[in-house]
């Protein structure tokens, strides 16, 4: 629907878009995939790590031009239940990891922005 609204309007080749999900045919129709709200962590089930395999995994199935959020999204700063906030080793540790995985870098201010590095 976003390239056939794009194909309709002057230079809308020129619009880099993302989506968030597809199907296998998708790439051929999507210039740029994101990998969704991370957790401010480098957790491999919804963090850091799970954000380059899911890059790595995209690229293997033909997905070939990916990002994520730079350090990560969702933060939590509840009582009771455990914090999740960004510092400055996670945020640059995410910057290295998209200098050399990603096309283009996207920086979030997270769910939390004056709780985070």
């Amino acid at each position: 629907m976003t390239k056939e609204a794009l194909s309709e309007i002057e230079h809308g080749d020129e619009i880099v878009y993302f989506m968030r999900s597809a199907t296998g045919l998708s790439p051929k129709d999507t210039r740029l995939f994101w990998m969704g709200d991370q957790l401010i962590s480098y957790d491999k089930f919804d963090g850091l790590q799970s954000a380059m395999i899911g890059l790595l995994n995209s690229g293997l199935s033909g997905f070939s031009l990916g990002h994520s959020d730079i350090g990560g999204y969702t933060a939590v700063n509840e009582p009771i239940i455990p914090k999740y906030l960004r510092d400055k080793q996670l945020l640059h540790r995410w910057i290295e990891m998209t200098t050399f995985s990603d096309p283009i870098m996207r920086s979030h201010p997270s769910s939390a922005p004056d709780t985070n590095f």
